[in-house]
């Protein structure tokens, strides 16, 4: 989980766009209906299921707004499942790819990648004091 404060919110029609700051880095969430807690410098833990990570060892230099470059620290290699677990100077973290993509990409203990992670799979999952 990653410890955040709420910077903007953006609301219409129920749709929320929260923009949190992380130490010096800036994350990203869509939300349908935004827990009415939810308010500017709220401190939160936020998520993602590691599912919902794209990996890469280059940078895709495209418009992905949720971007971390991390360390791999460890993989857990499965037949059909790989879980890679991976680390940055916010948080540690898990993505979980098909083991096909990660024979492919070849990825190894030690290298660095691109891990992006849409808005709308980012969310709340506390609200601290």
């Amino acid at each position: 989980m990653i410890k955040a404060k709420i910077n903007t919110i953006k609301n219409h029609e129920n749709i929320s766009w929260v923009e949190f700051l992380i130490k010096k880095h800036k994350l990203y969430m869509l939300a349908l209906e935004l827990d009415e807690k939810a308010s500017i410098n709220q401190e939160v833990l936020l998520a993602f299921k590691s599912s919902e990570c794209l990996l890469s060892k280059k940078n895709l230099e495209n418009s992905f707004l949720n971007t971390f470059y991390a360390k791999i620290i460890d993989i857990f290699q499965g037949q059909i499942i790989t879980i890679i677990r991976l680390e940055n100077e916010i948080c540690t973290f898990e993505a979980q790819i098909s083991t096909h993509e990660f024979l492919e990409q070849n990825y190894q203990k030690n290298d660095f990648v691109f891990v992006y992670v849409h808005p709308s799979a980012l969310f709340i999952k506390e609200y601290l004091c």
